[in-house]
C-alpha cells in the first residue's frame, strides 16, 4: 500500500522522470606545497604538522573530515532542506537538497576550499528518507510474515543514494539460492511514495537479520 497516497513505484515498474540536477563547485583546492599543507589547521590551534598524521590520517584530515563537518553542520542547520551527503572516489564529494541549496549551506561548503557537487530538487528531507526506509522494512516484515518466509529467508533494508537518489534496497537472505528465490517471489513488488524507489535483491547465505 502507498505510506501517504502518492502513486506508489513497483519493482519492474517505471521510475518517474528526475526533477534533480547536479552543479559542480571546484573550490580553491589544497595548497600543493609540504609546508603550507603541514601549517594547515585542523583542529582549533593544532597544525596537520604538530599531529604527526600518517599518509592516511593527513588525507582524511586534510578532505574528507572538512567537507564531513560541513555536513554535518548543514544537516543540523538546514534540517528541512537537507537530504544527504557521501563521499565518492578521487576526491568528490556530493550533497543532496530536498529543493534549491541554501545558500547558507553553501557558503559553509565553500569556506572549506574544497571542491563538491550539489544535487538539488530531489524531493525529499534526510528524514524523510529514513522513514520511508522504515516503513519499507515493516512492509517487508509484514508481508514475509504473512507468506511464510520466515525463517528459512530474512532481509536486510538499505540505501543505495549513489547511483539513483531516493533508492531503496531489500537485500533477501537465506541458507539457499532457491529458499532465497522462493522469499522474492513470494513478496512480489515492494510499494513506496515516489520519489522513492524500490529495489529488491538476492542476498548471500547470511540470515542475519
Amino acid at each position: 500500500m502507498p505510506l501517504d497516497g502518492s502513486p506508489a513505484v513497483a519493482v519492474g515498474a517505471e521510475a518517474p522522470a528526475p526533477t534533480w540536477h547536479v552543479t559542480e563547485h571546484p573550490g580553491a583546492s589544497l595548497p600543493t606545497d609540504q609546508d603550507s599543507l603541514m601549517q594547515r589547521e585542523i583542529y582549533p590551534g593544532y597544525t596537520l604538522g604538530e599531529l604527526g598524521y600518517s599518509d592516511e590520517e593527513s588525507e582524511w584530515a586534510l578532505y574528507q573530515k572538512p567537507l564531513g563537518d560541513a555536513a554535518s553542520a548543514i544537516e543540523g542547520r538546514f534540517a528541512g532542506e537537507y537530504s544527504y551527503a557521501f563521499f565518492g572516489p578521487e576526491r568528490t564529494f556530493s550533497i543532496g537538497f530536498t529543493g534549491a541549496a541554501p545558500a547558507g549551506a553553501l557558503a559553509v561548503l565553500d569556506d572549506t576550499g574544497l571542491p563538491y557537487s550539489t544535487i538539488e530538487d530531489l524531493g525529499f528531507t534526510a528524514a524523510g528518507y529514513e522513514a520511508a526506509v522504515s516503513d519499507v522494512g515493516r512492509w517487508v516484515t509484514d508481508s514475509m510474515t504473512r507468506n511464510g518466509s520466515f525463517p528459512e529467508a530474512l532481509f536486510s533494508v538499505g540505501s543505495d543514494l549513489t547511483s539513483q537518489p531516493g533508492a531503496i534496497v531489500v537485500s533477501i537472505t537465506g541458507a539457499s539460492s532457491s529458499v532465497r528465490r522462493a522469499a522474492m517471489d513470494a513478496l512480489g513488488s515492494v510499494p513506496v511514495d515516489a520519489p522513492f524507489s524500490v529495489t529488491v535483491v538476492e542476498g548471500g547465505g547470511n540470515t542475519s537479520f
